[in-house]
Protein backbone atom coordinates (compact mmCIF):
# COMPACT_ATOMS: atom_id res chain seq x y z
CA UNK A 1 0.00 0.00 0.00
CA UNK A 2 1.52 2.96 -1.25
CA UNK A 3 1.92 5.85 2.43
CA UNK A 4 0.98 9.15 2.43
CA UNK A 5 0.55 11.63 4.60
CA UNK A 6 -0.16 15.64 4.52
CA UNK A 7 2.44 18.10 4.28
CA UNK A 8 0.81 20.25 5.86
CA UNK A 9 -0.12 19.53 9.37
CA UNK A 10 -2.00 22.85 10.12
CA UNK A 11 -4.34 22.41 7.39
CA UNK A 12 -7.57 20.90 9.35
CA UNK A 13 -7.93 17.98 6.74
CA UNK A 14 -7.88 13.68 7.28
CA UNK A 15 -6.36 11.99 4.87
CA UNK A 16 -7.49 7.98 3.90
CA UNK A 17 -5.81 5.65 1.40
CA UNK A 18 -7.73 2.45 0.77
CA UNK A 19 -7.82 0.17 -2.46
CA UNK A 20 -9.09 1.79 -5.65
CA UNK A 21 -12.56 1.14 -6.93
CA UNK A 22 -10.98 -2.03 -8.89
CA UNK A 23 -9.81 -3.27 -5.73
CA UNK A 24 -6.31 -4.13 -7.61
CA UNK A 25 -3.22 -3.91 -4.86
CA UNK A 26 -1.77 -0.83 -7.64
CA UNK A 27 -4.44 1.28 -6.97
CA UNK A 28 -5.18 3.61 -4.09
CA UNK A 29 -8.39 5.77 -3.40
CA UNK A 30 -7.17 8.64 -1.76
CA UNK A 31 -10.06 10.98 0.28
CA UNK A 32 -9.66 14.06 2.49
CA UNK A 33 -11.95 15.21 5.32
CA UNK A 34 -12.30 18.81 6.41
CA UNK A 35 -12.42 18.32 10.19
CA UNK A 36 -12.22 21.86 10.97
CA UNK A 37 -15.91 22.35 11.42
CA UNK A 38 -16.02 25.47 8.50
CA UNK A 39 -16.49 25.04 4.96
CA UNK A 40 -13.12 25.97 3.51
CA UNK A 41 -10.97 25.87 0.15
CA UNK A 42 -7.93 23.70 0.87
CA UNK A 43 -6.00 25.32 -1.93
CA UNK A 44 -3.24 22.64 -3.00
CA UNK A 45 -3.13 19.60 -0.44
CA UNK A 46 0.40 18.30 -0.98
CA UNK A 47 0.41 14.81 0.95
CA UNK A 48 4.16 12.76 1.77
CA UNK A 49 4.79 9.35 -0.12
CA UNK A 50 7.36 6.55 0.90
CA UNK A 51 8.86 6.51 -2.38
CA UNK A 52 11.60 7.45 -3.10
CA UNK A 53 14.01 7.71 -6.59
CA UNK A 54 16.94 8.84 -7.58
CA UNK A 55 15.74 9.56 -11.46
CA UNK A 56 12.41 10.06 -12.98
CA UNK A 57 10.79 11.25 -16.59
CA UNK A 58 10.25 14.82 -16.07
CA UNK A 59 6.26 15.40 -17.15
CA UNK A 60 5.04 18.66 -17.86
CA UNK A 61 1.01 18.71 -18.14
CA UNK A 62 0.39 20.27 -21.45
CA UNK A 63 1.53 19.98 -25.16
CA UNK A 64 4.69 22.30 -25.11
CA UNK A 65 5.74 20.81 -21.65
CA UNK A 66 9.34 19.56 -21.26
CA UNK A 67 9.68 15.98 -20.97
CA UNK A 68 12.84 14.49 -20.20
CA UNK A 69 14.85 12.08 -18.48
CA UNK A 70 16.33 13.58 -15.05
CA UNK A 71 18.51 13.06 -12.12
CA UNK A 72 16.48 14.10 -8.72
CA UNK A 73 18.87 16.58 -8.26
CA UNK A 74 19.04 18.13 -11.20
CA UNK A 75 16.01 21.18 -10.90
CA UNK A 76 17.90 23.76 -12.68
CA UNK A 77 16.79 26.46 -10.22
CA UNK A 78 17.21 29.73 -12.94
CA UNK A 79 13.97 28.13 -13.97
CA UNK A 80 11.98 30.05 -10.97
CA UNK A 81 13.15 33.04 -12.63
CA UNK A 82 10.98 33.11 -15.70
CA UNK A 83 7.72 34.49 -15.38
CA UNK A 84 5.29 33.25 -13.42
CA UNK A 85 2.91 33.12 -16.43
CA UNK A 86 5.54 31.21 -18.11
CA UNK A 87 5.94 29.09 -15.44
CA UNK A 88 2.04 28.52 -14.95
CA UNK A 89 2.04 27.01 -18.37
CA UNK A 90 4.67 24.68 -18.18
CA UNK A 91 3.99 23.00 -14.89
CA UNK A 92 0.44 22.62 -13.38
CA UNK A 93 1.87 24.10 -10.53
CA UNK A 94 4.24 26.81 -11.60
CA UNK A 95 5.72 28.06 -8.58
CA UNK A 96 7.91 24.61 -8.05
CA UNK A 97 9.68 26.36 -11.55
CA UNK A 98 13.04 25.91 -10.16
CA UNK A 99 12.65 24.16 -6.50
CA UNK A 100 11.68 20.44 -7.46
CA UNK A 101 11.11 18.29 -10.27
CA UNK A 102 7.58 18.07 -11.51
CA UNK A 103 5.85 14.72 -13.51
CA UNK A 104 2.06 16.04 -13.74
CA UNK A 105 0.08 12.91 -14.50
CA UNK A 106 2.25 10.53 -14.37
CA UNK A 107 5.84 9.58 -12.14
CA UNK A 108 7.95 7.56 -14.50
CA UNK A 109 10.52 6.57 -12.70
CA UNK A 110 13.53 3.17 -12.87
CA UNK A 111 11.80 1.27 -10.76
CA UNK A 112 8.09 1.24 -12.11
CA UNK A 113 5.34 4.30 -11.73
CA UNK A 114 2.57 6.54 -9.90
CA UNK A 115 0.65 7.96 -11.74
CA UNK A 116 -3.41 9.30 -11.10
CA UNK A 117 -6.03 7.06 -13.34
CA UNK A 118 -8.61 10.03 -12.90
CA UNK A 119 -8.21 12.20 -15.48
CA UNK A 120 -11.00 14.36 -15.30
CA UNK A 121 -10.49 14.96 -11.33
CA UNK A 122 -8.48 17.77 -10.11
CA UNK A 123 -4.92 17.79 -11.46
CA UNK A 124 -2.19 15.74 -9.87
CA UNK A 125 1.92 16.35 -10.16
CA UNK A 126 4.00 13.97 -8.44
CA UNK A 127 6.83 16.23 -6.59
CA UNK A 128 10.35 15.14 -6.92
CA UNK A 129 12.69 16.90 -4.25
CA UNK A 130 16.80 17.24 -4.82
CA UNK A 131 17.06 14.36 -2.51
CA UNK A 132 14.63 11.95 -4.56
CA UNK A 133 11.66 12.29 -2.15
CA UNK A 134 8.39 12.24 -4.13
CA UNK A 135 5.15 14.03 -2.83
CA UNK A 136 1.94 13.88 -4.50
CA UNK A 137 0.04 17.25 -5.06
CA UNK A 138 -3.43 17.61 -5.64
CA UNK A 139 -4.84 21.01 -6.87
CA UNK A 140 -7.88 21.84 -4.90
CA UNK A 141 -7.67 25.74 -5.09
CA UNK A 142 -10.90 26.48 -6.38
CA UNK A 143 -12.95 23.64 -4.47
CA UNK A 144 -14.68 24.47 -1.23
CA UNK A 145 -14.39 21.53 0.85
CA UNK A 146 -17.28 20.94 3.45
CA UNK A 147 -17.05 19.77 7.33
CA UNK A 148 -17.12 16.46 7.72
CA UNK A 149 -18.06 15.03 4.33
CA UNK A 150 -15.23 12.56 2.86
CA UNK A 151 -14.79 13.72 -0.60
CA UNK A 152 -12.19 11.42 -3.16
CA UNK A 153 -9.04 13.58 -3.41
CA UNK A 154 -7.24 11.47 -6.45
CA UNK A 155 -6.92 7.96 -7.68
CA UNK A 156 -3.22 6.68 -7.72
CA UNK A 157 -1.79 3.58 -9.29
CA UNK A 158 1.79 2.69 -8.09
CA UNK A 159 3.36 -0.07 -9.72
CA UNK A 160 6.55 -1.91 -9.83
CA UNK A 161 8.03 -3.07 -12.80
CA UNK A 162 9.25 -2.37 -16.42
CA UNK A 163 8.50 1.16 -16.97
CA UNK A 164 8.06 1.31 -20.45
CA UNK A 165 5.11 -1.78 -20.24
CA UNK A 166 3.49 0.07 -17.54
CA UNK A 167 3.36 3.37 -19.23
CA UNK A 168 1.27 1.21 -21.87
CA UNK A 169 -0.69 -0.55 -19.68
CA UNK A 170 -1.19 3.09 -17.60
CA UNK A 171 -2.26 4.90 -20.97
CA UNK A 172 -4.98 2.02 -21.91
CA UNK A 173 -6.09 1.86 -19.01
CA UNK A 174 -7.04 5.20 -17.92
CA UNK A 175 -7.64 6.27 -21.77
CA UNK A 176 -10.44 3.86 -21.70
CA UNK A 177 -12.00 5.17 -18.09
CA UNK A 178 -12.30 8.76 -20.07
CA UNK A 179 -14.01 7.62 -23.29
CA UNK A 180 -10.91 8.37 -25.07
CA UNK A 181 -11.29 9.13 -28.93
CA UNK A 182 -9.10 7.13 -30.52
CA UNK A 183 -10.93 6.49 -34.06
CA UNK A 184 -10.64 9.55 -36.23
CA UNK A 185 -8.62 9.15 -39.21
CA UNK A 186 -5.46 9.92 -39.48
CA UNK A 187 -4.99 13.50 -41.76
CA UNK A 188 -2.81 14.03 -45.27
CA UNK A 189 -3.20 17.58 -45.31
CA UNK A 190 -1.77 21.25 -45.53
CA UNK A 191 -1.23 23.93 -42.77
CA UNK A 192 -0.46 27.50 -43.54
CA UNK A 193 1.56 27.61 -40.72
CA UNK A 194 5.39 27.24 -41.32
CA UNK A 195 5.82 28.89 -43.92
CA UNK A 196 3.83 31.79 -43.81
CA UNK A 197 3.09 32.04 -39.77
CA UNK A 198 0.66 35.15 -38.90
CA UNK A 199 1.35 37.21 -42.39
CA UNK A 200 -1.03 34.50 -44.43
CA UNK A 201 -3.63 35.46 -46.77
CA UNK A 202 -6.42 34.13 -48.64
CA UNK A 203 -4.19 34.12 -51.94
CA UNK A 204 -1.68 31.81 -50.63
CA UNK A 205 -4.31 29.53 -49.18
CA UNK A 206 -5.82 29.23 -51.97
CA UNK A 207 -2.77 28.80 -54.49
CA UNK A 208 -1.39 25.98 -52.22
CA UNK A 209 -4.75 24.19 -52.18
CA UNK A 210 -4.58 23.42 -56.03
CA UNK A 211 -1.22 21.77 -55.44
CA UNK A 212 -2.65 20.08 -52.52
CA UNK A 213 -5.56 18.85 -54.34
CA UNK A 214 -3.54 18.00 -57.70
CA UNK A 215 -1.74 15.30 -55.46
CA UNK A 216 -4.19 14.16 -53.34
CA UNK A 217 -4.00 15.78 -49.99
CA UNK A 218 -7.14 15.71 -48.12
CA UNK A 219 -6.71 18.84 -46.19
CA UNK A 220 -5.95 22.50 -45.84
CA UNK A 221 -6.17 24.09 -42.53
CA UNK A 222 -5.81 27.99 -42.03
CA UNK A 223 -3.67 28.54 -39.39
CA UNK A 224 -3.12 32.11 -37.07
CA UNK A 225 -3.37 35.15 -38.98
CA UNK A 226 -7.05 35.08 -40.82
CA UNK A 227 -8.77 36.19 -37.58
CA UNK A 228 -9.31 40.02 -36.37
CA UNK A 229 -8.63 39.97 -33.08
CA UNK A 230 -7.48 36.91 -30.33
CA UNK A 231 -10.88 36.31 -29.08
CA UNK A 232 -12.89 37.26 -32.33
CA UNK A 233 -13.35 34.39 -34.30
CA UNK A 234 -15.95 35.65 -36.47
CA UNK A 235 -15.21 37.70 -39.71
CA UNK A 236 -11.97 38.27 -41.46
CA UNK A 237 -9.07 40.46 -40.44
CA UNK A 238 -8.81 42.92 -43.58
CA UNK A 239 -4.89 41.87 -44.03
CA UNK A 240 -6.18 38.45 -44.53
CA UNK A 241 -7.85 38.96 -47.83
CA UNK A 242 -11.22 37.15 -49.01
CA UNK A 243 -13.70 36.36 -46.38
CA UNK A 244 -12.94 33.10 -44.43
CA UNK A 245 -16.44 31.75 -45.36
CA UNK A 246 -15.44 32.10 -49.36
CA UNK A 247 -11.86 30.38 -48.35
CA UNK A 248 -13.72 27.63 -46.61
CA UNK A 249 -15.95 27.23 -50.25
CA UNK A 250 -12.90 27.03 -52.32
CA UNK A 251 -11.11 24.21 -50.20
CA UNK A 252 -14.56 21.87 -50.00
CA UNK A 253 -15.22 22.98 -53.70
CA UNK A 254 -12.21 21.06 -54.66
CA UNK A 255 -13.37 17.74 -52.55
CA UNK A 256 -10.86 18.83 -49.26
CA UNK A 257 -11.58 19.38 -45.70
CA UNK A 258 -11.56 22.64 -44.50
CA UNK A 259 -9.28 23.03 -41.46
CA UNK A 260 -9.22 26.39 -39.13
CA UNK A 261 -7.02 27.64 -35.88
CA UNK A 262 -8.32 29.08 -33.22
CA UNK A 263 -7.27 29.89 -29.95
CA UNK A 264 -10.55 30.04 -27.74
CA UNK A 265 -9.95 30.58 -24.29
CA UNK A 266 -8.26 33.92 -24.86
CA UNK A 267 -8.65 36.98 -25.01
CA UNK A 268 -5.98 39.81 -26.14
CA UNK A 269 -5.60 43.07 -23.76
CA UNK A 270 -7.06 45.66 -25.57
CA UNK A 271 -9.01 43.19 -27.23
CA UNK A 272 -12.80 43.32 -28.62
CA UNK A 273 -13.69 41.07 -26.51
CA UNK A 274 -11.92 41.93 -23.66
CA UNK A 275 -12.85 45.45 -23.59
CA UNK A 276 -16.64 44.63 -24.42
CA UNK A 277 -16.91 42.05 -21.56
CA UNK A 278 -14.06 42.22 -18.57
CA UNK A 279 -16.33 40.51 -16.39
CA UNK A 280 -15.68 37.21 -18.64
CA UNK A 281 -12.00 37.20 -17.70
CA UNK A 282 -9.96 34.75 -15.21
CA UNK A 283 -8.50 37.43 -12.32
CA UNK A 284 -5.33 37.29 -10.29
CA UNK A 285 -5.10 38.07 -6.55
CA UNK A 286 -5.65 41.71 -6.68
CA UNK A 287 -8.44 41.75 -9.09
CA UNK A 288 -6.38 42.75 -12.40
CA UNK A 289 -6.85 40.13 -15.61
CA UNK A 290 -5.12 36.83 -14.93
CA UNK A 291 -1.88 36.99 -17.65
CA UNK A 292 -2.33 34.12 -19.46
CA UNK A 293 1.03 34.11 -22.14
CA UNK A 294 3.03 37.36 -23.74
CA UNK A 295 2.66 36.85 -27.35
CA UNK A 296 4.93 39.79 -28.82
CA UNK A 297 3.62 38.76 -32.58
CA UNK A 298 0.02 39.54 -31.44
CA UNK A 299 0.64 42.63 -29.61
CA UNK A 300 1.71 41.43 -26.02
CA UNK A 301 -0.53 40.91 -22.88
CA UNK A 302 -3.20 38.00 -23.64
CA UNK A 303 -5.66 37.60 -20.57
CA UNK A 304 -8.07 33.85 -20.17
CA UNK A 305 -11.47 33.41 -20.19
CA UNK A 306 -13.34 32.04 -17.26
CA UNK A 307 -14.74 29.13 -18.38
CA UNK A 308 -16.61 28.87 -15.12
CA UNK A 309 -18.83 31.29 -16.59
CA UNK A 310 -22.41 30.02 -19.12
CA UNK A 311 -22.25 32.93 -20.72
CA UNK A 312 -18.91 32.85 -21.86
CA UNK A 313 -19.18 29.17 -23.00
CA UNK A 314 -22.31 30.45 -24.80
CA UNK A 315 -20.22 32.87 -26.48
CA UNK A 316 -17.98 29.74 -28.11
CA UNK A 317 -20.66 27.75 -29.11
CA UNK A 318 -22.26 30.61 -31.04
CA UNK A 319 -18.65 31.12 -32.27
CA UNK A 320 -17.61 27.47 -33.07
CA UNK A 321 -20.98 26.54 -34.80
CA UNK A 322 -21.22 29.76 -37.59
CA UNK A 323 -17.38 28.32 -38.38
CA UNK A 324 -18.73 25.23 -39.06
CA UNK A 325 -21.61 26.76 -40.92
CA UNK A 326 -18.97 28.20 -43.03
CA UNK A 327 -18.02 24.36 -43.94
CA UNK A 328 -15.06 24.04 -41.78
CA UNK A 329 -14.89 20.53 -40.74
CA UNK A 330 -11.54 20.35 -38.66
CA UNK A 331 -10.97 22.88 -35.89
CA UNK A 332 -6.97 23.23 -34.25
CA UNK A 333 -7.75 24.80 -30.79
CA UNK A 334 -4.42 26.24 -29.69
CA UNK A 335 -3.31 27.39 -25.97
CA UNK A 336 -5.65 25.76 -24.31
CA UNK A 337 -3.80 25.69 -21.30
CA UNK A 338 -5.18 29.27 -20.55
CA UNK A 339 -8.81 27.24 -19.45
CA UNK A 340 -6.44 25.86 -16.50
CA UNK A 341 -4.62 28.95 -15.66
CA UNK A 342 -4.63 29.71 -11.48
CA UNK A 343 -6.83 32.24 -10.63
CA UNK A 344 -10.03 33.95 -9.06
CA UNK A 345 -13.30 32.45 -11.00
CA UNK A 346 -17.17 33.23 -10.61
CA UNK A 347 -17.42 29.58 -10.17
CA UNK A 348 -15.01 29.03 -7.34
CA UNK A 349 -16.09 26.80 -4.75
CA UNK A 350 -17.91 24.54 -7.18
CA UNK A 351 -16.70 21.55 -8.89
CA UNK A 352 -13.46 23.01 -10.10
CA UNK A 353 -11.09 24.43 -13.51
CA UNK A 354 -10.89 20.77 -14.76
CA UNK A 355 -14.59 20.49 -14.96
CA UNK A 356 -15.20 23.76 -16.11
CA UNK A 357 -12.40 22.87 -18.85
CA UNK A 358 -13.81 19.26 -19.84
CA UNK A 359 -17.75 21.13 -20.06
CA UNK A 360 -16.22 23.80 -22.28
CA UNK A 361 -14.71 21.80 -24.50
CA UNK A 362 -17.26 19.19 -24.45
CA UNK A 363 -19.72 22.31 -25.99
CA UNK A 364 -16.95 23.16 -28.44
CA UNK A 365 -17.55 19.89 -30.05
CA UNK A 366 -20.91 19.84 -29.85
CA UNK A 367 -20.87 23.05 -31.85
CA UNK A 368 -18.81 21.60 -34.37
CA UNK A 369 -20.66 18.40 -35.04
CA UNK A 370 -20.02 14.78 -34.25
CA UNK A 371 -18.49 14.42 -37.46
CA UNK A 372 -15.41 17.11 -37.26
CA UNK A 373 -12.55 16.65 -36.25
CA UNK A 374 -10.79 18.81 -32.86
CA UNK A 375 -7.12 18.87 -32.32
CA UNK A 376 -5.95 20.19 -28.71
CA UNK A 377 -2.80 22.16 -28.68
CA UNK A 378 -0.83 23.83 -26.07
CA UNK A 379 -3.26 21.65 -23.95
CA UNK A 380 -3.46 19.92 -20.28
CA UNK A 381 -3.63 16.56 -21.45
CA UNK A 382 -4.96 14.28 -19.11
CA UNK A 383 -8.19 16.79 -18.53
CA UNK A 384 -8.99 16.90 -22.59
CA UNK A 385 -8.78 13.03 -22.88
CA UNK A 386 -12.64 11.78 -24.46
CA UNK A 387 -12.97 15.31 -25.80
CA UNK A 388 -10.20 15.71 -28.30
CA UNK A 389 -9.69 13.65 -31.37
CA UNK A 390 -6.24 14.40 -31.66
CA UNK A 391 -3.96 16.44 -29.38
CA UNK A 392 -0.14 18.12 -30.28
CA UNK A 393 2.17 16.22 -28.08
CA UNK A 394 5.01 18.10 -28.41
CA UNK A 395 6.81 21.85 -28.69
CA UNK A 396 6.35 23.48 -31.75
CA UNK A 397 8.82 22.05 -34.86
CA UNK A 398 11.12 24.73 -36.24
CA UNK A 399 13.15 25.61 -39.85
CA UNK A 400 15.85 24.69 -37.04
CA UNK A 401 17.42 21.75 -34.86
CA UNK A 402 17.67 22.77 -31.76
CA UNK A 403 15.97 25.04 -28.96
CA UNK A 404 15.31 28.72 -30.39
CA UNK A 405 14.72 31.70 -27.58
CA UNK A 406 14.44 30.45 -24.53
CA UNK A 407 13.98 31.45 -20.41
CA UNK A 408 17.68 29.66 -18.86
CA UNK A 409 16.63 26.42 -17.87
CA UNK A 410 13.65 26.06 -20.21
CA UNK A 411 15.20 25.17 -23.62
CA UNK A 412 13.54 21.94 -23.74
CA UNK A 413 10.58 24.08 -23.48
CA UNK A 414 11.17 25.96 -26.77
CA UNK A 415 10.44 25.89 -30.35
CA UNK A 416 12.97 23.33 -32.59
CA UNK A 417 12.49 20.25 -34.43
CA UNK A 418 14.58 18.46 -32.07
CA UNK A 419 12.58 19.12 -28.87
CA UNK A 420 9.33 18.22 -31.15
CA UNK A 421 11.02 15.00 -32.00
CA UNK A 422 11.70 14.34 -28.13
CA UNK A 423 8.77 14.95 -27.12
CA UNK A 424 6.88 13.08 -29.51
CA UNK A 425 8.86 9.62 -29.33
CA UNK A 426 8.40 9.98 -25.22
CA UNK A 427 4.52 10.35 -25.34
CA UNK A 428 4.02 7.69 -28.22
CA UNK A 429 2.15 5.41 -25.84
CA UNK A 430 -0.47 8.20 -25.22
CA UNK A 431 -1.01 7.66 -29.29
CA UNK A 432 -4.48 5.58 -29.62
CA UNK A 433 -4.70 5.21 -26.19
CA UNK A 434 -5.79 8.72 -24.99
CA UNK A 435 -6.02 10.52 -28.87
CA UNK A 436 -4.68 10.40 -31.80
CA UNK A 437 -0.92 11.77 -30.86
CA UNK A 438 0.24 15.02 -33.22
CA UNK A 439 4.05 15.19 -33.62
CA UNK A 440 3.62 18.61 -35.19
CA UNK A 441 3.75 19.55 -38.91
CA UNK A 442 6.32 18.16 -41.79
CA UNK A 443 8.52 21.14 -42.63
CA UNK A 444 10.08 19.22 -46.43
CA UNK A 445 10.93 22.55 -48.03
CA UNK A 446 14.48 22.35 -49.75
CA UNK A 447 15.08 26.32 -49.32
CA UNK A 448 14.06 28.71 -46.93
CA UNK A 449 15.44 26.42 -43.83
CA UNK A 450 18.13 25.43 -41.73
CA UNK A 451 17.07 21.94 -41.61
CA UNK A 452 19.68 19.65 -43.62
CA UNK A 453 18.30 16.96 -45.57
CA UNK A 454 19.21 14.25 -42.86
CA UNK A 455 17.84 16.40 -40.25
CA UNK A 456 14.58 17.21 -42.28
CA UNK A 457 14.74 13.27 -43.24
CA UNK A 458 14.60 12.54 -38.91
CA UNK A 459 11.64 14.47 -38.41
CA UNK A 460 9.59 12.85 -41.52
CA UNK A 461 10.58 9.25 -40.32
CA UNK A 462 9.34 10.35 -36.77
CA UNK A 463 6.12 11.65 -38.02
CA UNK A 464 5.71 7.82 -39.69
CA UNK A 465 6.67 5.97 -36.54
CA UNK A 466 4.39 8.14 -34.10
CA UNK A 467 1.76 7.10 -35.97
CA UNK A 468 1.76 8.72 -39.00
CA UNK A 469 -0.28 12.19 -38.41
CA UNK A 470 0.94 13.95 -41.24
CA UNK A 471 -0.05 17.69 -42.38
CA UNK A 472 2.69 19.40 -44.31
CA UNK A 473 3.45 22.97 -44.11
CA UNK A 474 5.34 24.34 -46.76
CA UNK A 475 4.59 26.53 -50.19
CA UNK A 476 3.67 23.47 -51.81
CA UNK A 477 5.32 25.05 -54.87
CA UNK A 478 8.75 24.68 -53.59
CA UNK A 479 8.50 20.93 -53.63
CA UNK A 480 10.29 18.98 -56.21
CA UNK A 481 10.31 14.91 -56.54
CA UNK A 482 12.41 14.10 -53.78
CA UNK A 483 9.62 16.37 -51.17
CA UNK A 484 6.70 14.44 -53.10
CA UNK A 485 8.37 11.27 -52.60
CA UNK A 486 8.28 11.78 -48.97
CA UNK A 487 4.57 12.60 -48.80
CA UNK A 488 3.62 9.22 -50.63
CA UNK A 489 5.49 7.23 -48.82
CA UNK A 490 3.62 8.86 -45.15
CA UNK A 491 0.56 8.19 -47.46
CA UNK A 492 1.75 4.68 -48.14
CA UNK A 493 2.82 3.48 -44.42
CA UNK A 494 -0.49 5.18 -42.46
CA UNK A 495 -2.23 2.00 -42.08
CA UNK A 496 0.37 0.26 -41.19
CA UNK A 497 2.07 2.70 -38.22
CA UNK A 498 -1.18 4.32 -37.15
CA UNK A 499 -2.41 2.05 -34.19
CA UNK A 500 -1.26 1.75 -30.27
CA UNK A 501 2.35 2.36 -29.62
CA UNK A 502 5.14 1.01 -26.91
CA UNK A 503 8.17 3.04 -25.62
CA UNK A 504 10.93 0.36 -25.01
CA UNK A 505 12.97 2.41 -22.54
CA UNK A 506 11.50 5.89 -20.77
CA UNK A 507 14.32 6.77 -19.23
CA UNK A 508 16.99 5.87 -22.00
CA UNK A 509 19.45 9.06 -22.88
CA UNK A 510 20.95 7.43 -25.62
CA UNK A 511 18.78 6.28 -28.95
CA UNK A 512 14.52 5.94 -28.51
CA UNK A 513 12.71 3.01 -29.39
CA UNK A 514 9.21 2.83 -30.29
CA UNK A 515 7.22 -0.02 -31.21
CA UNK A 516 3.71 -0.77 -32.93
CA UNK A 517 2.23 -3.77 -34.28
CA UNK A 518 3.64 -3.66 -37.80
CA UNK A 519 6.65 -0.88 -37.36
CA UNK A 520 9.54 -0.04 -35.24
CA UNK A 521 11.04 3.25 -35.03
CA UNK A 522 14.31 4.09 -33.65
CA UNK A 523 15.37 7.71 -33.08
CA UNK A 524 19.03 8.71 -32.35
CA UNK A 525 18.93 12.71 -31.53
CA UNK A 526 22.52 12.51 -30.83
CA UNK A 527 23.07 12.00 -34.35
CA UNK A 528 19.97 13.91 -35.94
CA UNK A 529 18.74 10.44 -37.18
CA UNK A 530 15.84 8.45 -37.09
CA UNK A 531 14.87 5.43 -39.12
CA UNK A 532 11.47 3.11 -39.45
CA UNK A 533 11.59 -0.53 -39.74
CA UNK A 534 8.86 -3.20 -40.60
CA UNK A 535 7.16 -5.38 -43.35
CA UNK A 536 5.63 -3.15 -45.77
CA UNK A 537 7.53 0.08 -44.46
CA UNK A 538 8.64 2.07 -47.56
CA UNK A 539 12.01 1.73 -48.17
CA UNK A 540 12.61 5.88 -47.56
CA UNK A 541 12.21 5.33 -43.74
CA UNK A 542 14.21 2.60 -43.39
CA UNK A 543 17.94 4.14 -43.82
CA UNK A 544 19.57 6.16 -41.07
CA UNK A 545 20.04 5.40 -37.18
Amino acid sequence: MLALSALDPALDLAIEVSPGPDGGPATHAVSVTNTSGRPFAPGRVVMRSDLVVDSLVEHGYQSWSTVRPALAADVRAQRGDAPRWFRNQMLSDGSLGGRALCADTVLVHPRGLLATTWLDGPPVSMIVGPDGTVSVSVDLEDVMLEPGIPRTLALLRCVEGEPGGLLSTWAALTGAAAGARVSSTQPLGWCSWYQYFTSVRSDDIIANLAIAADHGLGLVQVDDGWQPSIGEWSGTAPSFGAPIGEVADRIRQRGLSAGIWTAPFLAIEGGPLAERNPSWLVRNEVGAPRTALHHEGWGGKVFALDLSQPAVVDHLVEQFGALADLGFDYFKIDFLHAGMVPGLRHGDGGPGRTHHFRAALAAIHTAIGEEATLLGCGSPLAPAVGLVDAMRVSEDVAPHWGPGAHFPGWEESSVGTANAIEASVRRAPLHRRWFAGDPDCAILRPSDTELTPAERAALVATIAGTGGFTVVSDDLSRYGTAEWDLVEALRDCQGLVDGPLDLVDPLSTDVLEVVGSHHRLDVDLGARRARVTGPSIPSIFQGGA
